[in-house]
């Protein structure tokens, strides 16, 4: 493109060479005519309501528009974070960008993954079906089938767990609920509890086995990692039980002093206090016969009205 020819008015061409008047305006040359229509033109009155309008709506868009512009960074610091392994750190922003755009496939998706992956089951499900009742565009993308066959391992892994639930409260199927429940930390390793429980099981088919050390064993690690008065209540169990084949005092004092903390920890839990109020008798029975009888037999004998006729 050619140079400015600054010897002529940009406007109308007039020849300003070396006119003294002519009047430089950005990087054009116009002559005292032309000077001042260009400095005080005036646009006309349709151009400038038309500008005064788009301005108008562009406020209204960005207004309007401000939490998607959000929901749409929440999104990117959630996908981000789930990329790096922080689940928990994701959840927030993937939880707030399903707020605002409940609608997103790929929120839900990454929501419910990141909840599954630190044991949110009810995160998890809530990411799953408030979207469209569970119904994705791409039921067969990468992204979709790694949460399904998450959700399917948390739902096997529930459905055993329950399982476990039930024959524990039966006498002599410790053993057997102990297995079902570490297939459901095998299945959903996310949910720390699982193994949690697995463990306390297999105190239980250990007192059933009647391997007291195992079960004394296994209850103090429980007691060590969630002291709570489920846990207290467990280890003055098997304290009872090691003084009842041994008589050494010191394990008797320390059931004791167990059943003592299961109680203070269970102060305005109606229900854990219900669970000791069930299961320290049978304790307090075992330290003062030194006989060591399953729930069953104890249920039977004291509870069932005919140790009356005893």
């Amino acid at each position: 493109m050619p140079l400015i020819n600054r010897s002529i008015c940009a406007r109308c061409n007039t020849f300003i060479a070396s006119d003294a008047s002519a009047v430089q305006i950005g990087s054009a040359r116009f002559c005292s005519t032309c000077a001042p229509l260009i400095k005080d033109w005036d646009y006309p009155v349709w151009l400038k309501i038309g500008l005064a309008s788009l301005l108008l709506l562009l406020a209204v868009a960005l207004v309007h528009g401000r939490k998607y512009f959000h929901a749409g960074r929440a999104l990117y610091i959630g996908e981000r974070l789930v990329d790096e392994g922080k689940f928990a750190n994701a959840l927030p922003y993937l939880k707030e960008t399903l707020t605002i755009a409940p609608g997103s496939d790929k929120a839900s998706l990454l929501a419910a993954k990141s909840a599954l992956m630190i044991g949110d089951v009810a995160s998890a499900d809530k990411a799953l079906h408030d979207h469209d009742g569970g119904h994705y565009e791409d039921g067969q993308s990468a992204q979709f089938l790694e949460v399904n066959s998450l959700w399917d391992h948390a739902n096997e892994a529930f459905k055993k767990a329950d399982q476990a639930g039930k024959l524990a409260q039966q006498d002599g199927k410790s053993a057997q609920a102990a297995k079902l429940m570490h297939d459901a930390a095998s299945l959903y390793p996310q949910l720390p509890g699982f193994a949690f429980a697995a463990e306390s099981l297999d105190g239980g088919a250990a007192f059933e086995r009647r391997d007291f050390d195992s079960f004394l064993a296994v209850s103090e690690n429980q007691w060590k990692e969630q002291p709570a008065s489920e846990t207290a209540a467990q280890l003055a169990s098997a304290l009872a039980c090691k003084y009842a084949v041994t008589g050494t005092i010191d394990f008797r004092k320390r059931a004791e002093e167990m059943m003592d903390k299961a109680r203070q920890l269970a102060q305005g839990d109606s229900e854990a206090l219900k669970s000791i109020d069930e299961y320290v008798p049978r304790i307090q029975y075992r330290l003062s016969s030194r006989k060591i009888i399953t729930k069953q037999e104890y249920d039977y004998l004291f509870r069932s009205g005919k140790s009356s006729a005893k």
